[in-house]
Order: C-alpha cells, then structure tokens, then sequence
C-alpha cells in the first residue's frame, strides 16, 4: 500500500530504465518513476517500479520526458499520452505527473519562454483534466531564462520541481545553504547521486498528498472558511489582489469586463499582483483584469518606502540575519522557518531587523523573509 501524504522536508528520488526495479532507497518517502517519453516510448520498467514504491509504503508519482519543445500540440499529445499509460501501470490518480522539460533526446528549450511554457502550460492542463497533479520540472537556468515562472505560479499554484545542485556527485543530504531563492517550488532536486545510489536526490518544499475528488473539495471548503486576511509577499510586490469571493473570480481581458480570459474560476485565496486599477477593475498582468467586488487588495508600503515599518515571516529554512546588507555577508544567528521579525526599514532587498543584536543593526534577505501585509 502507497503512502498518500508525505511531510515537506522529506526526501525522495526520481526513477527511470537506468535505475533498478527496487525503489528501496535509504529515508526515501517518495518516487518520482519515469512512465513515458514522446508518444512512443514507455519505460520497460516503469511497472515494477510502481510496485516496488508501494510495497515500501512510498507515495508513488510519474514524470514524461518531454520530446515538445515550444509545440502546444505535441505537448498536449504527449500529455496525453503520459497519463493513459501512468493510469495503466499503476500511479494513483490524484497523485503527480511532471512535464520533464529538458535540453536534448528530442526536446529544444532554447525557443522563447512564451512560447516554451505555452507548450508546458497546455501539457499541464491535459495532466490536470485527466485527475493528476501537474508539476513542470527544469533546471534553475531553464526555469529562470526559457520558462515563465510567472505564469506557471499564476495557473497552478506551487508547482515547480527545480534542479540545482551544489556540486555533481554524491550529497547525502540537501544543503539550503545552496537552495537559489524561486517562487513556487514544491520539489528541490539537490544531487545527482543520492547517498551514493546513482540516483538523483530529491526534498520536498512542500506537503505532498495524494488526493481522491473527495479529498480536494475537502480541501477547497477548508481553504474557504480560513481565507487569510494576512498575505505574505516579496518586498518588491506593491499590492496583491486576494480572491475573497467564495465561488472564485473570473479573469477578464478588458477593463470593461466584457470578455472572459477563460471560463474558468481562480479559486477563493489565489493571489495575484496588482499592476494598477481601471475603471474600477483590477489588472492584474497584461491584457489580464478581475471584479473589484471579487477581491480584496492589500498594500505593501515598504516596496514604495524603503523606510516603513512592517513584519516579516521567514518562508526558507536555513535562513540567517546578517551583520550587513549584502549577499557575502556574515550569518549572525539562525532564523526558523514560519517565524516573523519586526522590520524597520530595508536597503534594497535587505530588510532591516528593528531589534538590534549587541547593539548592531542585523539584516535578514528579502528573497527569504516576506512581508506580511
């Protein structure tokens, strides 16, 4: 029997033909197996994998090697292709399946990154229709100059699995010293030879679940009633948009509201960035507006006014104050996940801690703090 929840900080690996039939690897609690590439391929041993990850009371998910590139119709067909053969060889629905994109055997990422996640944004619609869980999994230096982040953040939430390592070879835990700061990442795939298993090394950002239609609209209900009045933010994002209609919002392409983006709803609590109001709608990206009466907008002085005071809430583990506000400066004492600082003021993306530490200014990184508004 699969497990259907894992913990975020928990370690996992990822599986292809390469790797053995046995998912037994050491505190792995979750695999990631390799079902198809293109629309032709399938791993021979995709089956046994799925097996083995269940009977090891791991939570079991898939991935597709992308042969797409920039093609929306040939991402979509792959999509689909992934998913009829993931049902069939055993990946649970409700689970994950992640569009590989990748350079080489067959993929191209160096097209434009519109066009590039046009094509990973149309597989990941395919994923999510079918009752799977899309994740799109890349590189630090795909996601960051061939994909929108944006954009993927914007449809699906916290759905990045990233690939960064702090050296080739083999790492037996993961550094976060080393983790490069980017929104929306669930999965980080810190090495390429996990405790020296030639396997690739995995952690989860994230609570991972695996979830029946039942269970999801538990989730959403529950989301609902405990709608946050407090967003946490970047400090250079100036205003977010909060979904506070209980239904959703639509998202329009005209400040008129005449024409809809799409028929579908952005879920109650999904946050957006303002960019500005018109004729009493909000935009929220480009050609991209929503009801004022569907949202409510919270301001962040402190991304106007390097001087104003605010709180905020420590989203990385491994996050230290600093004695300086520079990227080389010296960790001064740790700060734990989930906790909030006062901050009086920031240079730049430092954020200056109101209280003092032996009588010096201490500073935290605005790329592992967010404001609370």
């Amino acid at each position: 029997m699969s497990s259907s929840n894992v913990p975020k900080r928990s370690y996992g690996v990822d599986v292809s033909s390469y790797q053995s039939e046995n998912t037994n690897y050491p505190n792995a609690k979750f695999v990631f197996v390799k079902v198809t590439e293109g629309t032709g391929y399938i791993n021979p041993k995709a089956s046994a994998q799925i097996r083995s990850a269940k009977s090891h009371d791991q939570l079991v998910a898939g991935y597709f090697y992308a042969n797409h590139s920039s093609s929306v119709a040939k991402a979509k067909a792959e999509a689909n292709y992934a998913v009829t053969k993931a049902k069939a060889l055993g990946v649970p629905l409700g689970s994950y399946i992640a569009d590989d994109f990748e350079q080489g055997d067959g993929n191209y990422v160096y097209e434009s990154a519109s066009a590039n996640t046009d094509a990973v944004l149309a597989a990941m619609s395919v994923i999510k229709k079918a009752g799977y869980k899309p994740l799109v999994y890349a590189n630090a230096s795909v996601l960051r100059n061939n994909l929108s982040v944006s954009r993927f953040v914007k449809n699906f939430g916290t759905c990045l699995w990233m690939a960064s390592y702090k050296i080739s070879g083999r790492q037996d835990h993961a550094d976060f010293n080393y983790f490069p700061p980017m929104d929306g990442v669930a999965i980080w795939q810190f090495a390429d030879n996990y405790r020296g298993c030639d396997v690739d090394g995995n952690i989860s950002l994230v609570d991972l679940k695996i979830s029946s239609d039942n269970h999801q609209a538990k989730s959403v209900k529950k989301a609902a009633e405990s709608l946050s009045q407090h967003p946490v933010v970047r400090w250079d994002i100036g205003a977010v948009a909060v979904v506070s209609n209980s239904k959703g919002a639509y998202v329009y392409t005209d400040s008129k509201l005449t024409k809809r983006e799409s028929d579908k709803l952005k879920p109650q609590g999904s946050l957006w960035q303002v960019f500005e109001i018109k004729d009493g709608a909000i935009c929220v990206g480009k050609n991209q507006y929503m009801d004022g009466r569907a949202v409510y907008i919270k301001a962040n002085p402190i991304a106007y006014n390097s001087d104003k005071h605010a709180v905020a809430k420590i989203v990385f583990d491994h996050t230290h104050a600093l004695d300086a506000p520079k990227s080389d400066a010296n960790k001064v004492y740790p700060l734990k996940l989930g906790s909030k600082v006062e901050i009086q003021g920031r240079v730049g993306r430092f954020l200056r801690i109101k209280e003092e530490y032996h009588g010096k200014t201490v500073y935290v990184t605005g790329n592992r703090a967010y404001i609370v508004l």
